[in-house]
Order: C-alpha cells, then sequence, then structure tokens
C-alpha cells in the first residue's frame, strides 16, 4: 500500500508541473485563469483519475467502470471553461484560455491514469500553441496588429473616448497594458500619470493613419506613439 500511495503522490507532482507550465503561460499573458487556477484544475481532475482506478478496490466490485468518474471531470470542466469567457462589443474573450483549462484537466486524468509520456508531451504541445502560435498570427496570419504607447492622466476618460473612436472605424481594442510611470525627466509631475501600451486589431487593408491624432486629442492624453 505504501508503494502505491508514493506512486500516486508522484503523479500528483507531476500533475503540478504540467499544469504550472500552462499556467505560467496564461499568467505572463494576464488571463484571468492564471498558474494557480491551472494547478488547481489538473490537481482535481488527477485525484479524480486516481480515485476513479483505485479508490473503491475496497469493496470488491467486479464490474466496475474506471472511467465513470474522469467522464464527469470532462464535461463538469465546461462550467468552469464558460466563466473564462466573456462577451464585450460583439468581441468574445478568454475562448483560449477555456480551452487550456479543459485540455489541462485532461492532462491531469492522463497522469492519474499512469500515461505520463502522452500527458507530458501534450503539456509541451499546449504550452506550445499558446505562445508560438499567438507570435505566428500575429506575423503571418491576415489581420493587422497595431500597438500604440501613450502616456495619460486619467485611464478612465481614455477608455471612454478611445472606444468611441475604435468603434466608429472598425478597429478592436485587444487590451491595454500599463507599462509604469513615463520617465521624470520628461515630465515633471511623472507621479501622476501613467505609461501604456494600446494593442489594437485592425480590419483588413484599414487606414490607420489618423489614430495617433485622435488619440492625442483626447483630453489628459500627454503623449502618443505609434510602435508599430
Amino acid at each position: 500500500m505504501i508503494g502505491n500511495d508514493i506512486e500516486f503522490i508522484i503523479r500528483l507532482i507531476i500533475a503540478v508541473i504540467c499544469g504550472a507550465a500552462v499556467g505560467l503561460e496564461r499568467e505572463k499573458k494576464n488571463q484571468a485563469a492564471g498558474l494557480r487556477t491551472h494547478i488547481a484544475v489538473i490537481l482535481g481532475a488527477t485525484l479524480v483519475m486516481l480515485l476513479s482506478k483505485y479508490g473503491f478496490s475496497d469493496l470488491g466490485v467486479v464490474n466496475k467502470d474506471p472511467a465513470r468518474l474522469a467522464a464527469q471531470v470532462v464535461s463538469g470542466i465546461g462550467f468552469l471553461g464558460a466563466g473564462m469567457i466573456i462577451i464585450n462589443r460583439n468581441k468574445v474573450r478568454g475562448l483560449t484560455t477555456a480551452a487550456s483549462l479543459w485540455t489541462t484537466a485532461c492532462i491531469g486524468l492522463a497522469v492519474g491514469a499512469g500515461f505520463y509520456v502522452p500527458a507530458i508531451f501534450t503539456t509541451f504541445l499546449l504550452v506550445g500553441t499558446l505562445s508560438f502560435l499567438q507570435f505566428f498570427e500575429h506575423k503571418h496570419v491576415k489581420r493587422g496588429f497595431k500597438r500604440i504607447s501613450a502616456v495619460v492622466e486619467d485611464i478612465e476618460e481614455l477608455m471612454d473616448k478611445l472606444e468611441y473612436i475604435l468603434g466608429k472605424n472598425g478597429i478592436v481594442l485587444e487590451k491595454v497594458k500599463v507599462t509604469g510611470k513615463p520617465p521624470a525627466e520628461e515630465y515633471e509631475d511623472a507621479e501622476l500619470l501613467t505609461a501604456l501600451d494600446i494593442y489594437l486589431q485592425l480590419p483588413t487593408y484599414a487606414d490607420t493613419s489618423f489614430l495617433v491624432g485622435d488619440i492625442s486629442q483626447i483630453h489628459g492624453v500627454r503623449n502618443v506613439e505609434d510602435v508599430r
């Protein structure tokens, strides 16, 4: 029995490592489900798989179904994934994170069942897909992407006006990332200002020559630069 317990602990540790690899990638992209969420999901899935395979051996049941509990994880994780999906202004966000949660749960089931190599290889493929393919899409898929840097006094006021400017031109706001405070040598009141990067998804062949000018006219915007 002690040997079995050690084996179970090893499987749980492998699950944590796999979940952490996926969760760290999501964490770096500031997703709602990050490191802790993915680890919690994969640990739960692994434990359920272990319980499903070995947890009822003391009952002496001959015709038990070891996949019964595991099947509930595959379907049940959809409720957690649904919580990651946000629909805002006809744009759906969070699908990738929801899919990574579902796949992470499946990896946990594989680890719990003792399929170490497929589970670890799937983890590598998943992390590679989430990290490399996003870079590939930005570079080669025919969608325009733009990053604009700005220094502002009030982020909320910027967002209100920015959504109007983008909406009327069919431009999608991907995300706004705060990068810190602007250089003190360039702004006397740097501590009161915020530097940020604005990531945009553009329609095909969109004319964006107006963007920097229009954003610079928003009250409280000190500086705007078209990075790419």
